[in-house]
């Protein structure tokens, strides 16, 4: 497997890359075309009001090689402020990566859903990590207010990077981590600064003293396809030089 590098360039504000050129989308998507549960589906109702499936993206990358062709990739689910933490709204949302085409017509059509899974193959959610595995301190509670629990391999998924030999890099708020996935979404690699790793690569130490809630933002990839480049959303908590 070719090796990628990794920097990390601590910013405070999310910085995009454009590597590839891009297609004109600014035609009119017909969302009533647009297969399974996105976009604007309902995924629960909660006191008689409606939580809705409504966007595609966290993050967008191009096709490497394929003009009009682009990934997007959702965050971890809807969720709001609650106590100490976060109400998820539906617990079992599973991020994911799709990928759309612009047709000869200018309209967006859909290739593929691509739900992600943990090293089993199994649905991952969008739940808070354990301690020791890249909580944030944040808990997890459900619509009624119960207390719901962590997912080993849950993600905070924020940018996807599309890599050419078919995997995908998505960077994470949580640990903050940056994972490999294959083509299908299977968990291949996890890159932390905490000590989770899975592969001989690890990010620098320092980025474990990201702030709750603002981990790894942004990611993309160099043209030559070797050196991921990341960006944290805000400072961190290191007020000293000693770590």
């Amino acid at each position: 497997m070719k090796k990628i590098l990794f920097s990390a360039i601590v910013l405070t504000a999310l910085v995009a890359c454009k590597d590839f050129e891009t297609a004109d989308s600014s035609q009119d998507i017909n969302y009533s075309k647009l297969p399974q549960e996105f976009p604007f589906s309902t995924l629960a109702t909660i006191n008689g009001v409606a939580v809705i499936n409504g966007g595609f993206g966290s993050g967008a990358a191009a096709h490497p090689t394929r003009k009009g062709e682009f990934y997007v990739i959702t965050d971890r689910g809807p969720n709001t402020d609650y106590l100490n933490g976060k109400k998820f709204l539906t617990p079992s949302f599973t991020p994911t990566i799709m990928h759309f085409k612009i047709n000869a017509e200018g309209n967006i059509e859909v290739i593929k859903y691509i739900k992600l899974k943990n090293p089993s193959g199994q649905p991952i959610t969008g739940l808070p990590n354990p301690a020791g595995m890249g909580s944030t301190g944040e808990i997890a509670y459900d619509a009624n207010g119960n207390l719901l629990g962590t997912d080993n391999y849950g993600l905070d998924s924020e940018s996807v990077v599309a890599a050419a030999d078919g995997t995908f890099w998505v960077s994470d708020e949580y640990g903050p981590h940056i994972v490999h996935y294959t083509a299908e979404g299977v968990e291949m690699e996890r890159i932390s600064p905490i000590g989770v790793n899975t592969g001989t690569r690890k990010l620098p130490a320092v980025l474990a003293k990201r702030r709750a809630n603002r981990g790894m933002e942004g990611l993309c990839i160099t043209p030559d396809g070797r050196t991921l480049v990341g960006t944290m959303q805000s400072m961190m908590y290191v007020p000293s030089k000693s770590l």
